[in-house]
């Protein structure tokens, strides 16, 4: 093969230059040209001098090393992710005087969060007062002993179902996984869902991974294909990388 495609590199250059001298040096360099796009032809090829190239395995060993990295990554923000939130727990869970009653309190933020959606356009300084928002509901919710989650996952209003996803991201229980996958599947809001798929990691990393159904992580797939760029897809590729080798 590698002769096939010096001869007609060679044929190609002769027609379109004639006076065109080529050596040995020069066919090599046009070979190497065309290396990037003759993966999908072949495994290998041998340059002239016995230099040869092995085009799928080192594109199977990129590819893993890639993914190796990028699973690191997203690893080492989960680890960052959840001692920010602990540490805005342990912190609001000492900072003095709690004020009124912590149910009323997740009402109130609940409405708190909407309006910032409704008047606030989209960008960072929406972002930072959302978060703040949260670190209060991480409070709130903390010091409800049995909140109502099921009825937060299945409200229409989005500041109870992130309240719903603190509770469960600080308090993992196996026994809303069902009920945390269907709000996070249909939740419109973008910060909702990155928190709740932070809380469904959380809860499958309870139950384990190898005890989660197939048609679970299926539906999972599923939704990472619909998610664009973004925080959200990377929450969930973290969360998917639990079930590699599994199914």
């Amino acid at each position: 093969m590698a002769i096939t495609v010096v001869a007609v590199l060679a044929a190609v250059v002769h027609l379109l230059w004639p006076d065109v001298g080529l050596d040995a040096v020069t066919l090599t360099l046009l070979v190497i040209a065309v290396v990037p796009w003759l993966g999908g032809i072949f495994d290998s090829i041998t340059l002239p001098g016995g230099a040869g190239v092995q085009f799928r395995q080192l594109t199977a060993r990129v590819e893993e090393a890639e993914t190796a990295t990028a699973r690191v990554e997203r690893a080492v923000e989960a680890v960052a992710d959840t001692s920010q939130v602990a540490l805005t727990a342990a912190q609001e869970r000492t900072s003095g005087e709690l004020g009124e009653d912590p149910g009323k309190t997740v009402n109130r933020l609940a409405g708190d969060y909407l309006d910032l959606r409704r008047s606030m356009p989209s960008g960072r300084e929406r972002t930072r007062l959302m978060q703040q928002v949260f670190g209060e509901l991480v409070r709130e919710t903390t010091r409800i002993p049995d909140p109502p989650l099921t009825v937060w996952l299945e409200s229409e209003n989005g500041g109870l179902r992130l309240a719903a996803y603190t509770r469960l991201f600080l308090n993992p229980d196996p026994r809303y996984l069902d009920a945390l996958l269907d709000a996070v599947l249909m939740d419109d809001l973008a910060f909702n869902v990155s928190r709740g798929i932070r809380a469904l990691e959380n809860v499958v990393d309870v139950v384990g991974p190898a005890q989660i159904s197939v048609g679970t992580v299926h539906r999972l797939r599923t939704y990472l294909g619909e998610l664009p760029e973004g925080n959200r897809k990377g929450h969930l590729l973290r969360l998917l990388d639990r079930f590699s080798g599994l199914t």
